[in-house]
């Protein structure tokens, strides 16, 4: 038994998609959603890496490439977001090495990451879940950090204030307007991934978020994604503030309000306990004062640069700005 390792080409998408239905334990896709998800991405299509059965000539794994873009110190650098590592319930356990470098998902991740740096681009970052964190830390070149989650619960005492002038509204235009937010929130931190009008609706404007905008004289001064997710919680996800401090205060608390509405008409069955939002360091302050409480729970970063143009210190884990949905 043994594996290739290649990169994938049209030919291959039927048995991608069975390889993901039979064996991600994620969901059933067809032609439709794995076009959205890997071949109609804002930034391209993905690159993915395969793993293939030298005896059958099958697919046993795959390991996708999502193109991305990334501000850093308001430059846009070329970057990828690996995406839903996948290996066949008969080779998962099929690597007699030690080594944990040696099994197929890795295999798949250092094949994949020589062709990404011979195309340029800058670099290879990831939200994953923290079970893998160990795993990863094993790559060489590497940087890892972590961003802890905070909660408020719910129901609220009272719908938290606004502040004078700001309104809110559901969000109903992907428009030029939430690119001159992304300009404003950009400066916020050292490093983010580019959240516009090419980005967002792709990321999240499908699916049960609910997005508000929240304005202020007018102008568009926050806007925030957010859902019912996991236990008993609300989540807050993409989170723009055109400032730090008021826009950001009034963006935070139109999510707590809606999650509080939310939260009061809830099933008992099913009830939703608290609002929940991953915080980086500038958004402390803030979340403090709203009563949040550090939760039990943290997001962790990955960092792997490619272009060595491209300082750590620049995109340390500690200069991003983060959402859960990353």
């Amino acid at each position: 038994m043994a594996l290739l390792y290649r990169m994938n080409t049209k030919d291959d998408e039927a048995a991608l998609i069975q390889l993901w239905s039979d064996h991600s334990g994620w969901d059933q896709v067809d032609v439709e959603t794995w076009a959205h998800r890997l071949l109609k991405p804002p930034f391209g299509e993905a690159f993915i890496a395969l793993a293939v059965d030298t005896d059958t000539d099958q697919i046993v794994g795959q390991f996708a490439f999502i193109p991305s873009l990334l501000s850093v110190n308001g430059r846009e650098v070329s970057a990828l977001r690996p995406f839903a590592p996948i290996i066949s319930k008969t080779w998962r356990f099929s690597s007699r090495s030690p080594n944990p470098l040696h099994h197929p998902v890795a295999a798949m991740y250092m094949h994949a990451l020589k062709v990404l740096k011979a195309r340029g681009d800058g670099l290879i970052y990831m939200v994953p879940d923290p079970r893998w964190l160990r795993f990863f830390r094993m790559f060489p070149g590497l940087h890892s950090g972590s961003f802890p989650l905070w909660s408020l619960r719910l129901p609220l005492a009272a719908p938290l204030p606004l502040g004078d002038g700001y309104t809110v509204e559901t969000l109903q235009t992907w428009d030029q307007r939430v690119n001159q937010l992304w300009t404003a929130a950009s400066r916020l931190h050292g490093c983010s991934v580019v959240r516009d009008s090419r980005s967002l609706p792709w990321k999240i404007g499908s699916g049960d978020y609910i997005i508000l905008s929240i304005e202020r004289n007018g102008e568009m001064v926050g806007l925030v994604a957010s859902h019912q997710k996991g236990d008993r919680q609300w989540l807050v996800c993409d989170l723009l503030a055109a400032d730090a401090e008021d826009s950001l205060r009034a963006t935070l608390s139109a999510v707590c309000n809606l999650a509080h509405s939310k939260s009061v008409t809830a099933d008992p069955e099913n009830p939703i306990c608290k609002v929940a939002v991953l915080v980086t360091p500038v958004m402390e302050p803030v979340i403090r004062s709203l009563g949040f409480v550090r939760d039990a729970y943290d997001f962790p970063l990955v960092v792997h640069i490619l272009d060595r143009t491209i300082a750590k210190e620049d995109v340390t884990p500690t200069r991003w700005y983060v959402s859960a949905n990353d």
